[in-house]
């Protein structure tokens, strides 16, 4: 059985990149809103935004709407603000990058 090697994997590599990018909004995102990253109530809310997030980026795929990894971050980053605005986190406009396409995205990935 030949070794796949993951890390020449241009799909791979794509993947890490948006990730990585998510990671670093995430972090500027959460110190906008005062969220220390050691808050407890944190992981419940990713595990929550992921699963969103998927949906929504799935539904923007089938949609034929091309993100890149700058628009991927920000929806990850209104599915996570979806979660913390549900458990009365005041999120500012400012807070977030704009986002019109993307809540309605999520509204629809809701259903």
């Amino acid at each position: 059985m030949a070794q796949t090697d993951w890390g020449a994997d241009p799909q791979v590599r794509y993947l890490r990149q948006v990730f990585a990018r998510i990671e670093t909004t995430q972090t500027q995102f959460l110190k906008k809103v005062n969220i220390s990253p050691f808050d407890d109530r944190l992981r419940r809310w990713r595990e929550a935004a992921l699963k969103l997030f998927e949906r929504t980026w799935m539904l923007s795929a089938r949609r034929g709407l091309s993100v890149g990894e700058e628009e991927i971050s920000h929806m990850y980053l209104h599915c996570l603000a979806h979660y913390l605005r549900l458990n009365r986190i005041e999120i500012s406009r400012e807070a977030l990058p704009e986002g019109e396409t993307m809540e309605r995205l999520i509204r629809e990935a809701l259903k």
